[in-house]
């Protein structure tokens, strides 16, 4: 971990919390960086805000380039947590789906990693990816607006590392306390979503290519979000710079449709490249929106 005295005592605008990752396809050679703390970070620098990571990496990272003008608040151990990512063939679970395998895991991510003053930044995104974090350190965060992308909480690790889902055991300890959750249907049982949308204050359910459902206010409001369809290179990240797009522009607006149908667009730029090189510039988004958003 970095000695404290090198960060600005100043909280940051936007915060991600969890493991940076390697991500990787099977059959292939190389690592690219990933995790939902990364993506959302990036999005939120090229945005334009003071955006930081608190996160755990081994020895072997060496993409601190990625993440260039972010300020990182990390603990450094022996591997970096790895993915494998297979995908599924067409027909056997629909484009876009994968079957994923994680090969290293870094250290959980310890509290006293977070610098005092981040614990004042504006928005929080708190998203693990394979249970690195506690949900009990959301009450940490008093005074900022927190969103959750609970992923890493509804993962196991089956046979052979195959990651497996499993059903949330905290949700209704998270829920209730946090201003918006975002999830993706390949990571939920369907038939807890009821329960999930009546406990939230905002709740989104994105499904790939199919768009996203919005809930607000304990699921009393239900609008479908459509998609930005763009042909498809890597939907690693999407659902990351969704959600943090919304919290940006939820933060700015106020308006939870607005800020979704932004999101949806934030999007969908990155399906368009590999990894983090996809996660777009407000200025991208804008025009995007400009001239495409009235269609959806």
């Amino acid at each position: 971990m970095r000695d404290r005295s090198e960060f600005q005592a100043k909280p940051p605008h936007f915060l991600s919390l969890g493991f940076i990752t390697h991500d990787k396809l099977f059959f292939k050679p190389f690592n690219k960086i990933g995790g939902a703390s990364a993506y959302s970070a990036i999005l939120a620098r090229n945005f334009g805000f003071d955006s930081a990571i608190v996160t755990s990496v081994g020895r072997d990272f060496e993409d601190f380039g990625a993440l260039k003008g972010i300020r990182l608040a990390y603990q450094m151990g022996e591997s970096t947590t790895t993915f494998c990512n297979k995908p599924l063939e067409e027909g056997v679970g629909g484009s876009g789906r994968r079957v994923q395998y994680v090969t290293s895991v870094a250290e959980r991510i310890k509290e006293e990693t977070i610098p005092e003053e981040w614990f004042n930044a504006e928005i929080v995104y708190i998203c693990p990816v394979l249970n690195e974090l506690e949900e009990g350190l959301i009450r940490k965060f008093e005074g900022s607006m927190i969103g959750v992308a609970p992923q890493g909480w509804m993962r196991s690790v089956g046979e052979g590392g195959r990651i497996e889902k499993k059903r949330w055991e905290k949700a209704n300890e998270v829920l209730q306390a946090v201003d918006f959750v975002i999830m993706s249907d390949e990571d939920v049982f369907e038939e807890d979503v009821v329960e999930y949308v009546e406990r939230a204050n905002i709740f989104v359910l994105t499904r790939g290519r199919k768009g996203a459902e919005l809930y607000l206010n304990k699921g009393s409001y239900h609008e479908h979000i459509d998609a930005f369809e763009r042909e498809e290179v890597d939907a690693t990240g999407a659902g990351d710079v969704f959600g943090a797009a919304f919290l940006l522009r939820f933060n700015e607006t106020k308006d939870a449709v607005g800020s979704a149908r932004f999101a949806s667009c934030a999007a969908s730029f990155v399906v368009e490249k590999v990894g983090v090189e996809g996660v777009p510039y407000r200025v991208e988004v804008e025009e995007r929106m400009e001239k495409e958003g009235s269609k959806l």
